[in-house]
């Protein structure tokens, strides 16, 4: 493997994942972290699960500092607290032991293009069988109800039986999507999981999206990542906002509105992932003349029959089993309702 790729280097000595890999997890904070979620997501996976630098993108090639300034300290005569931003490939271990990939740092403003291209030579250089790109919506939804996640995907059997609140948008273009979309354009498996945050807690710490992308995650790739600190924090946060809410009868109002719209919304796309069989004309028809036919039949030997006759009773086979026994009938569902 080449120490260098375009604008990716691989740190000294290292020239590839210590073990074999088969997932690219993206952290690439594109609008600003909604929700600070992929920061959250980030500080689970390092401070629980063993880690280390591989490489790093040249990142003066991928910012305009001037739009991206990096925080500075002035303290009394001096100035110092400057982090040079970074756009890091790591390789971690999740609890299992299985070893995977993430790629962290902020969204480039520069040189699209070129990092798609590195990107996608170190996905088939390594062998990676599924990239997935995380990111955080700020959404009209409750912080009430567990929070969604909007899946998308490169094929659509990699997200059987996910729905979308969706329909086609338009929208300014973030770096992550069009890596996936330039990725999925030639023949590679990618998976997008989009974490909704309240819109009134966007430029917030939202920990309850971040749990919901993490077991997302868990669910797309098959990593055992830690959750459980996240859903701890998710709790405390919870308390505090519903502390705030309690004390205004405006947000309250607002609250019951967006909850109603939540259950409306969950209650639409159960229905639509049920799949119920519609009878056409013909089998009207048919069902019509059967029942015709058979008070005919009634009539016709309504004298022969016995007391114990019961002839509005359920129809039989040949084989004597009821045609309208339905306990063993079960509706055919789509795939579990995704969030």
């Amino acid at each position: 493997m080449d120490q260098q790729n375009e604008r990716f280097s691989w740190h000294p000595g290292i020239v590839g994942p210590d073990q074999e890999v088969s997932a690219l997890i993206t952290l690439v904070q594109s609008f600003g972290d909604t929700g600070r979620v992929q920061a959250r997501v980030r500080d689970a996976i390092f401070s629980q699960l063993p880690h280390h630098e591989l490489g790093e993108f040249d990142i003066d090639f991928l910012l305009d500092h001037r739009d991206s300034r990096q925080p500075i300290i002035f303290d009394t005569d001096h100035f110092e607290g400057y982090e040079r931003p970074r756009l890091v490939l790591h390789e971690v271990t999740d609890q299992l032991g299985q070893a995977f990939l993430l790629l962290d740092g902020p969204e480039p403003a520069l040189g699209w293009e070129s990092l798609v291209s590195s990107l996608t030579n170190l996905v088939d250089s390594i062998g990676i069988r599924l990239t997935v790109i995380t990111d955080s919506i700020p959404v009209p939804t409750p912080h009430t109800r567990p929070a969604m996640v909007t899946r998308w995907a490169s094929r659509p059997e990699l997200i059987l039986g996910s729905t979308s609140p969706f329909g086609r948008i338009q929208m300014p273009a973030s770096f992550p999507v069009v890596l996936g979309q330039q990725l999925g354009d030639t023949n590679h498996a990618v998976i997008g999981l989009a974490s909704h945050v309240p819109h009134y807690l966007a430029d917030l710490d939202y920990p309850e999206s971040s749990r919901a992308l993490v077991e997302a995650l868990r669910g797309a790739t098959g990593l055992a990542l830690p959750i459980n600190v996240l859903a701890m924090a998710a709790k405390t946060v919870r308390a505090e906002i519903d502390a705030q809410v309690d004390k205004s009868e405006e947000l309250k109002a607002m609250l019951r509105a967006l909850e109603e719209q939540y259950d409306s919304r969950i209650a639409q796309r159960e229905l639509g992932t049920t799949e119920v069989t519609i009878p056409d004309a013909d089998d009207i028809g048919a069902e019509i003349e059967d029942y015709l036919r058979s008070i005919d039949d009634m009539d016709d030997h309504k004298d022969d029959s016995g007391p114990d006759s019961n002839p509005s009773g359920p129809r039989h086979g040949n084989d004597g089993d009821s045609d309208d026994d339905t306990s063993d009938y079960r509706p055919r569902r789509g795939g579990e309702p995704d969030e």
